[in-house]
Parts: structure tokens; sequence; C-alpha cells
């Protein structure tokens, strides 16, 4: 990866992680809820080049993006992230990169349906 400059990390993304709350009956429903400690973030956003698959007999649109933070060691594949209001999944392994971990890179997915 060639060397980036602080001036990239342009968009502003939220960490959120797996998490369990209580619907209006009292039962546990499975969502997301922002991380503890610096929840938001300055990211380095590259988009991939969008595919449509069918699954299921429905067409399915699929986006990637390679995402790039400052370091940091706590980034897990279950989280998800927030781009301006919409949710992201990694995708990937987050990998630690350049000169003494300068760097946190991992791949986000977002996949929309139609029916």
């Amino acid at each position: 990866m060639a060397d980036i400059q602080i001036s990239e990390l342009a968009t502003r993304i939220t960490f959120q992680e797996p998490t369990i709350a209580q619907d209006a009956g009292g039962a546990q429903v499975p969502t997301y809820a922002d991380i503890a400690t610096t929840p938001t973030v300055w990211a380095r956003w590259v988009n991939d080049h969008g595919q449509e698959l069918v699954q299921s007999n429905a067409d399915v649109s699929v986006q990637r993006a390679t995402v790039t933070i400052r370091d940091r060691s706590d980034v897990l594949e279950t989280w998800r992230i927030l781009k301006d209001g919409v949710a992201w999944k990694i995708i990937t392994p987050p990998d630690h990169i350049r000169d003494r971990n300068r760097w946190t890179q991992f791949r986000v997915e977002l996949v929309k349906g139609t029916v």
C-alpha cells in the first residue's frame, strides 16, 4: 500500500458491535450499538466496483469498499460500521499495515436486494 496522507481520512464512520435489546413485548432481539471507546473516527474510503448477483431468485446489488483508519487494535470482524447512516458489514479481518502498525485496513460490504 502506498503511503497515505492524513488529509485522505475524509470520511466519518462509526463502529458498532452486536448486542441484545428488548422489544416492546420484552423479547430479546439482536441489534447493534456504538462501541464504548471512540466509536466515530475519520477514515479513507475507497469504493470497489459494484456487482449484480442473483440469490434466491432475487436481484442483489453488492457494494464493497476498502477502509483505512489510524491504527487501532480493537476492531473486530463481528462489528459493522455506519457511513452516512448506512450499515456496512466488515468482511475481512483488520490488517495492521505500514511501519509500526500505523494504519488499520479492512474491507466492508453492503448488500441491497430487490424482490
